[in-house]
């Protein structure tokens, strides 16, 4: 009989938080046709917390239907801008070095 996975007990004994990897196994059980019911039942959840689970994940859903946390969804949103930004950045200097090299008449390096 399979182990059932529990949340993380804090300092003083108590049931603390559900780490994310263990809400995204569970709520992927549930995703691949396994019943609420049954799922609820067999890892000690309420389906009211399921459903919050759910819905916090929501808008955390890659392309290809694999859930990822908002938590982590955030982090890398604010990435992929910082990296816009600097290939802005880059993009511009670029055209800085094109513009003075045409003004002072000198040839591009090959493959520019």
């Amino acid at each position: 009989m399979e182990t059932a996975m529990k949340p993380v007990q804090n300092s003083r004994g108590r049931k603390g938080r559900w780490p994310a990897e263990q809400k995204l196994a569970v709520l992927q059980e549930w995703k691949n046709g396994v019943p609420l019911e049954e799922v609820c039942r067999k890892y000690g959840v309420n389906a009211a917390q399921m459903y919050r689970w759910k819905r916090s994940l929501d808008q955390g859903l890659k392309e290809s239907g694999e859930m990822v946390p908002k938590s982590q969804l955030l982090g890398l949103q604010k990435r992929v801008e910082e990296l816009e930004r600097a290939l802005g950045r880059k993009a511009l200097e670029v055209d800085l070095f094109k513009k003075v090299y045409e003004l002072k008449g000198l040839r591009l390096p090959e493959g520019t």
